[in-house]
């Protein structure tokens, strides 16, 4: 995907340097970083991803997405909120795919494994061929993988919600923490139901 082609979701504030760059990937890890990805400068706790913007460019970063111009020379989007933007692209990057994916997001203090596993089986047993994403694992298509976040990153978690599409799945039972929630994981995903 054509950098240019992500810049509607974005919604700069500027772009430094040319934006026709081919876009592989997206990335908010810089140890994550391949050739040809964008990667998100987000500020976090302990680590500002602006610091290792030259480690991912080092590792084949085609263009940046930061909140404030830094000394690499690649192609730059300026943006008020990294972390927002970057559920937009992702959004975006991987097709919208909760515009076919029927999500149903699980939400509170208290019980949200246990109502999400409720969830996917009655939606298993309805033949809606569910996936899952949780605290314990999440489960896309048949294949069952270990949990790293209860809501991943939007990244990590739109590129599950395409998988989970490319591998037969047409609905999904989804911890939504207000974590997650509150650190913009889950803008861009359209819940049926919540």
């Amino acid at each position: 995907m054509d950098l240019t082609e992500l810049l509607t979701p974005l919604a700069p504030d500027q772009v430094i340097g040319d934006s026709g760059v081919e876009i592989a990937d997206l990335a908010y890890d810089a140890r994550a970083v391949g050739p040809g990805a964008l990667f998100f400068c987000v500020p976090g706790a302990s680590v500002d991803g602006h610091e290792l913007a030259g480690r991912a460019v080092g590792a084949g970063a085609a263009a940046l997405v930061v909140e404030r111009a830094v000394s690499q020379q690649v192609p730059q989007v300026v943006v008020g909120d990294a972390r927002g933007a970057m559920a937009a692209a992702a959004d975006a990057f991987f097709g919208r795919p909760t515009d076919e994916l029927e999500v149903a997001g699980v939400t509170g203090t208290n019980g949200k494994t246990t109502t999400a596993f409720l969830i996917y089986s009655v939606l298993e047993a309805a033949g809606r061929k569910p996936g899952l994403l949780g605290t314990i694992e999440s489960r896309v298509g048949a294949e069952r993988r270990p949990a790293l976040r209860t809501t991943p990153e939007a990244i990590d978690l739109q590129r599950t919600f395409r998988e989970m599409l490319a591998a037969g799945n047409r609905s999904a039972a989804v911890e939504a923490t207000s974590h997650g929630s509150v650190q913009k994981r889950l803008l861009g995903t359209r819940f049926a139901s919540l």
